[in-house]
């Protein structure tokens, strides 16, 4: 795995988080790197930066003003991490995707895989652009789509694309347009006679998904069961549906995506408790009688069952000893292999073409 960088004559050493054991990836893309290159000679200071996923922005801009918009926990631990790796000024003003900015000048955005993340971090940037604002949208080629531009054109009167360097290009945005039409950039989802509300860019934006519908039809909650963690929250119909199988559960949401958070937040009642973290290190042992979880096998455009591994280890230390891990996965992952080396009894408790849903104890 490549982690030394040289910019401007100044090496650099970049490390992913999570941690991967695939060789192949690294902590920057050429899409990164062709956007640094193409604003080298603007005089602006002021720069506010999106999906910076690892850090490399941050680290490579270290002496601009720069305020970085983030969105994944982990994000902003893989900030952390590198800035100080470099002995760089650690201190980095964060905003959310949902919070108001000021005045930006010049934004750069690392297309996400989510178009609705990509318009709605473009309507935040509008909503405090000014004529002279420009964003530098980078892309690797391959994930090119036509609904970039389609998007670019609802905030800006001008959009082009550079040419291409190593399989990466640029969407460059200028002139804002005066009037954009308001929007809540809520999706509205019907489930079961319940209606919830989920920020754009949080997973399965219009329905539930296949996989937690599966997973909700083959779990019950026993009585006792009143401690219980959603791990991999998403929107928190996972934990909707079981608090309303037993009104004593307390729930307790993880996930680490912000937008994820700030929409179950919408739909759980106030005693619940919610986590933004891309891990369980914070909880204390031996604290939920059932933790349940949808897990991610997906970071970005990467496939990546790492992740979901390192969420199961915080799992089995959280549970009572008597306590219950019920998780669906898709079929060809596999995940049973890993959870026999942490639990003592899988139990397959529903399976069909696609999905499984496992059931794990300690003792």
């Amino acid at each position: 795995m490549q982690t030394k960088l040289v910019h401007n004559s100044k090496n650099y050493e970049l490390h992913r988080y999570p941690k991967t054991t695939a060789t192949s990836l690294q902590a920057w893309s050429n899409a990164e790197l062709l956007v640094l290159d193409y604003i080298k000679e603007k005089e602006t200071n002021k720069i506010h930066i999106y999906n910076d996923r690892f850090g490399v922005w941050n680290s490579l801009l270290n002496t601009k003003n720069i305020t970085t918009v983030w969105t994944y926990a982990s994000q902003k631990k893989a900030i952390h991490q590198n800035l100080k790796r470099n002995n760089l000024q650690t201190e980095v003003a964060y905003k959310t995707p949902l919070e108001d900015l000021k005045d930006v000048e010049l934004a750069l955005i690392k297309i996400p895989k989510s178009l609705e993340l990509f318009e709605l971090f473009l309507n935040q940037i509008h909503t405090s652009s000014s004529k002279n604002t420009e964003v530098v949208c980078g892309f690797m080629t391959k994930y090119f789509s036509v609904s970039y531009l389609e998007i670019a054109k609802r905030y800006f009167n001008e959009v082009s694309q550079s040419k291409a360097w190593k399989k990466s290009r640029l969407l460059l945005l200028k002139s804002p347009k005066e009037i954009v039409e308001e929007r809540t950039f809520l999706n509205t989802i019907s489930f079961n006679n319940t209606i919830l509300k989920q920020y754009y860019g949080v997973f399965s934006s219009n329905k539930i998904d296949i996989g937690t519908q599966f997973l909700l039809e083959n779990i019950h909650v026993a009585p006792h069961e009143t401690k219980i963690l959603d791990v991999a929250s998403g929107n928190g119909i996972i934990a909707k549906e079981i608090v309303a199988q037993n009104s004593e559960i307390q729930p307790t949401l993880l996930d680490d995506f912000n937008l994820a958070i700030a929409s179950s937040k919408l739909n759980l009642p106030q005693k619940t408790t919610f986590i933004c973290d891309d891990n369980l290190d914070t909880l204390n042992d031996a604290t939920f009688d059932l933790v349940v979880s949808n897990p991610p096998f997906h970071f970005e455009h990467e496939n990546n069952i790492e992740i979901s591994q390192y969420l199961f280890s915080g799992v089995k230390r959280c549970l009572k000893k008597e306590g219950r891990f019920v998780l669906v996965a898709n079929k060809h992952l596999n995940y049973k292999t890993y959870l026999s080396k942490l639990f003592k009894e899988i139990v397959v408790i529903a399976t069909n073409d696609k999905f499984v849903v496992y059931e794990c104890k300690s003792f």
